[in-house]
């Protein structure tokens, strides 16, 4: 028995010494001896991870060997968890540079000069998430789902989704071609658009007669509860009574906004919807203010409300009835937390799934509208818009 352990010390010993020595002899000597010792040790219980130690060992002999002697190991590397992350969800679950990080940021709450799209990086394709209302990518007709292809007619293909959006923006005035596969109708298409100072919109407001308004609720940014709050203050103080709440083309944003913005249409201790999460256990998020418009709501909603909107549309619907139009929206039914790391990157990690007060799913199926209000063209006319406050006055006022 005691020779054994003394053989087993031994083994454990000369792996160890093997692993060190491929470590240090370069890439040649780490790619034969690394990932071999790391297995051994793995198996005789010291906790070695030989999938990291294989992406080491080729990582080091890539750089060694390869032809060109500029690579970038620290590049090498992001990539590396790029590509770790992409087919984890369908994108959501990512990782952000410093800049990258520093930029979703700035567009939570900020201004930019571009042409007012959101996008993610989809198994290495480019797919417009949203378009900003009222942005040159709206007038220019781009929608949700789009992908981008090429860039001032350079393919795209393999740049980072940083080096993609850097493409895209560029100085207020100058233009930038892209070209688009839409596959809804299987087809290319190539747009001119000009670039434009972007200012992300919150909330927007119009009385269209004395007991109707037509508000748009844009992103769900730190900024939009103090000007929902305000919004609604100066409605309820102007006697109107109903309200159009426009969730098109809203991606979403903060839950802890949505939270808020819920207080304001619901009476407190209700739910505005749950959390489910790795482990199945459901939390209910409730409303704990007092509700503060006291009017009707209706919504309109497109293929673009996504995420927190969808969430304030089921809060609504279930609670209090509110009749939903417009087409099914995008169907975003997780929530992503954020976790920095040291050198100010951030991964962002599907740690919740969510349903609506009533329990329904929202994930992939998206809410579909009561009444269905079709988008034509021209998109500048906005008939679905008019359509749906034409059905509101007709149905909706003084019920």
């Amino acid at each position: 028995m005691e020779f054994r352990k003394i053989y087993r010390y031994k083994t454990v010993a000369l792996c160890a010494l093997f692993l060190v020595i491929g470590l240090f002899l370069g890439a040649s000597g780490q790619y034969i001896m690394g990932p071999n010792a790391a297995i051994i040790l793995s198996r005789l219980g010291v906790p070695i991870d030989p999938q990291l130690s294989k992406l080491l060992a080729v990582q080091n002999l890539v750089l060694d060997r390869h032809v060109s002697p500029d690579l970038d190991p620290a590049t090498m590397m992001e990539n590396a968890i790029r590509g770790m992350l992409t087919r984890v969800d369908g994108g959501y679950t990512r990782y952000e540079s410093p800049d990258e990080a520093r930029e979703t940021t700035e567009m939570g709450a900020g201004e930019y000069s571009g042409i007012g799209v959101s996008v993610r990086m989809v198994e290495e394709q480019v797919h417009i998430e949203n378009v900003f209302r009222g942005s040159p990518a709206q007038g220019a007709g781009l929608l949700p789902r789009d992908i981008v292809i090429a860039v001032n007619d350079d393919n795209i293909r393999g740049l980072l989704l940083r080096d993609i959006t850097g493409l895209i923006k560029g100085p207020v005035g100058t233009e930038v071609h892209l070209t688009i596969f839409r596959p809804a109708l299987r087809s290319t298409l190539n747009v001119t658009i000009t670039r434009a100072r972007i200012v992300v919109p919150v909330v927007e407001a119009k009385i269209i007669q004395p007991d109707l308004a037509h508000v748009v609720l844009t992103q769900f940014t730190t900024t939009a509860t103090g000007q929902m709050r305000q919004t609604l203050q100066n409605l309820e103080q102007q006697g109107v009574e109903h309200i159009l709440l426009d969730l098109r083309f809203n991606p979403g944003g903060h839950t802890t906004v949505v939270e808020d913005i819920a207080d304001f249409f619901l009476e407190p201790n209700l739910v505005i919807y749950k959390t489910v999460n790795r482990a199945g256990e459901i939390t209910e998020h409730r409303t704990n203010q007092p509700r503060l418009f006291t009017g009707e709501v209706t919504l309109l909603v497109n293929q673009g409300s996504a995420s927190a909107a969808e969430i304030l549309a089921g809060a609504l619907r279930d609670h209090r009835q509110a009749k939903i139009l417009g087409v099914t929206t995008f169907g975003k039914g997780t929530v992503q937390q954020g976790f920095s790391l040291l050198d100010g990157s951030r991964v962002w990690v599907t740690v919740q799934t969510y349903r609506t007060p009533a329990g329904v799913e929202i994930d992939d199926a998206g809410i579909v509208p009561d009444v269905v209000i079709e988008a034509t063209e021209p998109l500048a006319d906005d008939k679905q818009l008019q359509d749906a406050l034409e059905y509101v006055k007709e149905n909706l006022l003084g019920n």
